[in-house]
C-alpha cells in the first residue's frame, strides 16, 4: 500500500514514524527547494496547516511554516515522493556494508592505450601512466586523468587512439588534450585521439558522459553516440545514449550545440533544453531543469516523476547488481526525490519503499521488486 506523504505528516506527530520515515520528513523538510503559494486553494492550506508536523522550533525557524505546507501539498499529488542526505556526515566517507546490501559506485575506470595496454586506473599510481607520441599521460591525485601536450604534431600523422571505460560501479573524469573536461558516469566509455591535429575533434561515446568542450576556433568539437552527433564550439552539455535506455538525450546548460541524428533531423539547442531521440530517429526538444540531467554528476540521484524501471536502471548501473523487475518492468508509477549517491543501495530502496507499494529483496547483489 502506497503511503502518502500526508499519512507520513499524521504518523509524525502521532510519533508513530519509523527511524526511516522520521528521517524523510526531517531531511526533506530541511533541503527541499520550496515552491511558490500560486497552485493552492485556501482549502488545500488549511487542510495542510492542520498537518503542521511538531518539528523542533530550532529547525522550523529555517523556513516559514506555509511555504513548507505548499510544498507538500504538490509533492502528494505528484505520486511518491523521497528525499534522503545524511546531516551530519559527508558524502564520501566510508560506509559500512550490511547483509543483503551494496556500496555504492567509486572512482574506476581502464586506459586502453593505442597498443593495446590496459591500465587500471583505480590502482595506479599517481604521476605520468604512459607517453603516447608526444603526450603524457599524467594521473593526478585526485584520480584525474590529465594528457599534457608535448610538441605538436602534423595532420598527416597518423592519431594514437585510447579509450576510457567505466564499469557498472565506476565513474571517472578526464582532461582531453586540448583542455576539455569529460565525467564518465557508471558502465560508460570514451574513445578520443590522444591529440587533436585535424579540422574537427571528434571523440565517441557510449553510456553517459558530461562536457565541458574547450574553445578553438576554426576546430569544432564533435560528439559521435547512439544514433546522433553533437557539433558545438565551446559548450557546456551532458549526452545520455546508454544501449539500454530507450532514448538518447542529449541536455545543454551552457553555449550552443546541434543535434544530428544518423536519419537527418537536426535541431539547434538553447541552454536548458534537452534533444530526445527516439528508435524512429525523430527529436523532440523539451526544456528541462539541466540540473536533474546531471544529478550523476554532483553526486546525486534526483527523480523528477520518473517511473520505477528509469530509476532501477540508474541503481542497476551505480550499484553494479542485476534486477528482476516482475510486472513492474512496464509499471507507469512515478516517484519524485533526491537521494545522495554516497548512500549504500539499502537507504535508496527504503527511500522508494516508503512512497509506494513495492517491496525490494537483496541477495547476491541481485533485486526482486514485489508487491507490499
Amino acid at each position: 500500500m502506497r503511503v502518502s506523504f500526508k499519512a507520513l505528516l499524521h504518523k509524525y506527530n502521532t510519533g508513530e514514524c519509523t527511524p526511516e520515515e522520521k528521517a524523510i520528513i526531517e531531511s526533506w523538510y530541511h533541503q527541499l527547494e520550496l515552491p511558490g503559494l500560486e497552485e493552492l486553494t485556501d482549502e488545500q492550506l488549511v487542510e495542510i496547516e492542520q498537518l503542521r508536523p511538531s518539528l523542533p522550533v530550532k529547525q522550523r525557524t529555517r523556513w516559514p511554516w506555509i511555504s513548507v505546507a505548499a510544498a507538500v501539498a504538490v509533492l502528494v499529488t505528484a505520486g511518491g515522493y523521497f528525499l534522503y542526505h545524511s546531516m551530519n556526515t559527508q558524502k564520501h566517507q566510508p560506509i559500512a556494508l550490511m547483509q543483503d546490501d551494496a556500496l555504492p559506485g567509486s572512482n574506476k575506470a581502464v586506459l586502453t592505450l593505442a597498443n593495446g595496454q590496459r591500465i587500471m586506473l583505480e590502482d595506479a599510481q599517481k604521476g605520468a601512466l604512459a607517453q603516447q607520441g608526444s603526450i603524457v599521460i599524467e594521473k593526478k591525485a585526485d584520480g584525474e586523468l590529465n594528457y599534457i601536450s608535448g610538441a605538436e604534431l602534423h595532420e598527416d600523422d597518423a592519431p594514437l587512439i585510447n579509450t576510457v571505460s567505466t564499469p557498472r560501479g565506476g565513474q571517472h573524469h578526464l582532461v582531453l588534450a586540448d583542455g576539455t573536461q569529460v565525467w564518465l558516469n557508471a558502465a560508460s566509455s570514451i574513445t578520443y585521439p590522444v591529440t587533436f591535429n585535424s579540422q574537427e575533434r571528434k571523440v565517441e561515446i557510449t553510456g553517459e558522459g558530461y562536457f565541458e568542450v574547450a574553445q578553438r576556433d576554426g576546430q569544432p568539437f564533435r560528439v559521435v553516440s547512439k544514433g546522433q552527433k553533437i557539433d558545438v564550439l565551446g559548450t557546456h552539455f551532458n549526452v545520455n545514449a546508454y544501449p539500454d535506455e530507450p532514448v538518447t538525450k542529449t541536455t545543454l546548460l551552457q553555449g550552443a550545440v546541434r543535434v544530428t541524428a544518423d536519419g537527418g533531423e537536426s535541431a539547434v539547442l538553447k541552454p536548458g533544453q534537452q534533444a530526445v531521440l527516439d528508435n524512429l530517429q525523430q527529436i523532440k526538444v523539451r526544456f528541462i531543469d539541466p540540473e536533474v540531467a546531471i544529478d550523476w554528476k554532483e553526486g546525486d540521484f534526483v527523480f523528477k516523476n520518473e517511473t520505477l524501471p528509469d530509476i532501477m536502471r540508474k541503481v542497476s548501473r551505480w550499484y553494479d547488481v542485476d534486477v528482476d523487475d516482475g510486472h513492474y518492468n512496464h509499471s507507469k508509477l512515478t516517484f519524485s526525490g533526491e537521494v545522495s549517491r554516497s548512500r549504500n543501495l539499502s537507504v535508496v530502496l527504503k527511500m522508494l519503499e516508503a512512497t509506494a507499494g513495492v517491496k525490494f529483496t537483496v541477495k547476491n547483489n541481485h533485486i526482486t521488486i514485489a508487491d507490499q
